[in-house]
């Protein structure tokens, strides 16, 4: 009898280690902004949680904050760093000394809905033998400025390899199994931009397409007062070669395609003379340069007014 009670709190405990989630959080000179993001991961539905926050090496009070917190969250670790080594390399600090089952991240100037993490778990749980052949799981983000809010729109229900080259449709957090993170070598700290993308292709490529839970959980803020690393055209253009060339046996009918994402919306970046040069080179269909044609007009007018709000502020 107490060999079957044994057995069956064992069971218990296994399963209650597979709902454990860890969440990273890389943040620089932030503390504010931090304060909201680490409150919405504390204020989770769901409870079994290790929440990583690496502090980049800030000179604010970001230190002592994290610090004082610590000592009244027991499930937050911190981990301070000497010098700033940028947030692919926290992110990995975090991701290599994960105990969760399961991780997703989360930037220090958003936040998560109460609820975002018991949903995707619920999810997970809910696939049963599907679970095998799927990398990760995403959402729907909803954008806002911190005055008004809307709501992503463009992301796919599965999402494969090739699909990464048309539009990064799984956004910037993606929530799966620790050890697959590990696998794929967790993010490239060469990348001067695009990590995210580069790191979902390799994870895709692996494991298989990320499916779309269909929620509103991550809250992205965009706010124009906010620096972002979107806003370096040149770190964007040198990330795309670095991708182009870890991907050297993807088709070459994919390399424009992947080109227009310099020019999204997100990033406002205006095609130059070379630009259109470089697409017209590489055989870039009509319904691609029609639409790379409406970019230039889109972020033109936008760049143009922010110029204008400047000169009148």
């Amino acid at each position: 009898m107490a060999i079957v009670a044994t057995h069956a709190i064992e069971q218990f405990a296994a399963v209650m280690k597979m709902d454990k989630v860890s969440i990273y959080i890389p943040t620089r000179n932030r503390r504010s902004l931090l304060e909201r993001a680490l409150q919405s991961v504390i204020q989770q539905t769901h409870s079994d949680l290790e929440i990583i926050v690496v502090n980049d090496a800030s000179t604010d009070d970001t230190g002592p904050y994290l610090d004082n917190l610590r000592n009244i969250e027991p499930r937050l670790t911190v981990i301070h760093s000497d010098k700033p080594k940028g947030a692919p390399a926290a992110r990995n600090r975090a991701i290599r000394i994960a105990s969760g089952q399961f991780i997703t991240g989360l930037d220090d100037d958003d936040e998560f809905t109460p609820t975002r993490i018991a949903s995707l778990l619920n999810y997970w749980n809910g696939l049963g033998d599907d679970a095998r052949h799927i990398s990760g799981l995403f959402t729907q983000s909803m954008m806002t400025d911190g005055k008004s809010s809307s709501p992503t729109t463009d992301r796919k229900d599965e999402v494969r390899y090739e699909d990464l080259f048309y539009h990064n449709f799984i956004g910037n957090q993606i929530f799966c199994p620790t050890s697959f993170l590990r696998e794929v070598g967790g993010f490239d700290e060469t990348m001067p931009a695009l990590q995210d993308l580069e790191l979902f292709l390799r994870l895709v490529r692996r494991f298989g397409p990320a499916r779309l839970v269909p929620d509103y959980s991550y809250v992205c803020y965009v706010d124009d007062g906010r620096e972002r690393i979107s806003k370096n055209n040149q770190k964007r253009y040198d990330a795309f070669e670095k991708v182009v060339q870890k991907n050297s046996e993807a088709p070459s009918y994919l390399r424009p395609h992947l080109f227009m994402q310099l020019f999204s919306p997100f990033y406002g970046t205006v095609p130059s003379l070379s630009d259109w040069s470089r697409m017209i080179r590489w055989g870039a269909p009509p319904a691609l340069l029609a639409k790379m044609l409406r970019a230039t007009v889109r972020n033109a007018l936008v760049m143009a007014r922010g110029y204008a709000r400047k000169r009148t502020a």
